[in-house]
């Protein structure tokens, strides 16, 4: 690290501007692309101590072990029971110190189930296990932005996720053009709930009704008439419409890209959630299979097809005046 140099380098219409050079004595700069790319390469270790040791969760009907979910810096030790826990945690504790990280164990919880039922459990052992507190049965903690506990909290997570999607509210009551204030609202409003689609369980009624309020704020905003053409709202800029995003038509895309990544990727986790989905007879699975035989094209299709219907609907109505 200490041999690293860098140069900032600034380049003009009239002139390029080159600094000198710039030792790196230590880490990398804030922001920088590599640093994410280093971060997983240091955890390598620590996935492939927790691969190797006999510890996890069996899965039902095969011989594989899942003994942790590990996202960049987002962590999920799963076990048979106590011991296996334990053990996780102090190959953890133990591949910390060796990379110098500091273990954030006041943003862990730790949760005993069995036979899907909340059980209590004593700490006994280190200090590092001590540290992370029992899991209150009645509340949740977030994974990757999703809040669970023993199993997703569906209803209290749409609740959430449609206060947060009301953010458009305030887009709304901003001074940006027509233009513009559609943009915002696909670009800061719209993935609050698409980032959810495929995981919490959304039906067709509730995403349109949550379509109709955005139109009537619209309207309240002065952003769309009272008695307009509603299909044109959904066509492209490009051909007629107004590009607003409609949540039913992405929510459509999104479950039937996310059921044929299930079923075509070959990644041994991704085996055991196909054999889950299947078995459990997934309502995603199904809305996305009846999608597919709807539209009649392939996933990445589906969404010209939506927007095309949408403007074949518009362009086949009567015009007044």
């Amino acid at each position: 690290m200490e041999k690293l140099n860098t140069r900032f380098i600034l380049k003009t219409k009239q002139k390029v501007i080159q600094s000198q050079t710039i030792q790196i004595r230590r880490g990398i700069f804030q922001g920088d692309s590599l640093s994410p790319l280093l971060f997983c390469i240091a955890l390598i270790p620590l996935t492939n101590k927790l691969n190797r040791g006999d510890c996890g969760y069996q899965v039902h009907g095969t011989e594989r072990k899942i003994s942790h979910l590990l996202y960049m810096d987002t962590l999920k030790l799963l076990g048979r029971n106590d011991n296996d826990l334990k053990n996780e945690m102090e190959i953890v504790q133990t591949i910390s110190k060796d990379i110098n990280m500091k273990f954030g164990s006041e943003k862990c919880a730790r949760i005993c189930l069995k036979r899907v039922s909340v059980q209590s459990k004593m700490h006994i052992g280190s200090t590092f296990e001590n540290d992370i507190k029992e899991l209150d049965p009645r509340k949740a903690y977030k994974c990757l932005g999703i809040e669970e506990n023993f199993d997703m909290q569906h209803k209290n997570e749409k609740e959430k996720l449609k206060k947060e999607y009301l953010r458009l509210k305030l887009v709304l009551g901003t001074e940006l053009n027509a233009k513009n204030k559609i943009q915002a609202i696909g670009s800061l409003a719209v993935p609050v709930l698409r980032y959810s689609f495929g995981i919490i369980n959304w039906h067709q009624e509730k995403l349109q009704k949550l379509d109709r309020k955005t139109r009537k704020l619209l309207t309240i905003h002065g952003q769309h008439h009272p008695k307009p053409a509603v299909d044109r709202l959904y066509v492209p800029r490009k051909q007629g419409g107004r590009g607003l995003i409609q949540l039913e038509a992405a929510h459509a895309v999104e479950i039937t890209k996310l059921a044929e990544y299930v079923d075509r990727k070959e990644d041994p986790l991704i085996h055991v959630v196909r054999t889950h989905l299947h078995n459990t007879d997934s309502a995603v699975l199904q809305t996305a299979r009846c999608l597919k035989t709807e539209v009649q094209r392939e996933t990445r299709k589906i969404k010209e097809s939506i927007a095309e219907k949408t403007k074949e609907i518009w362009y086949g109505k009567r015009m007044n005046g």
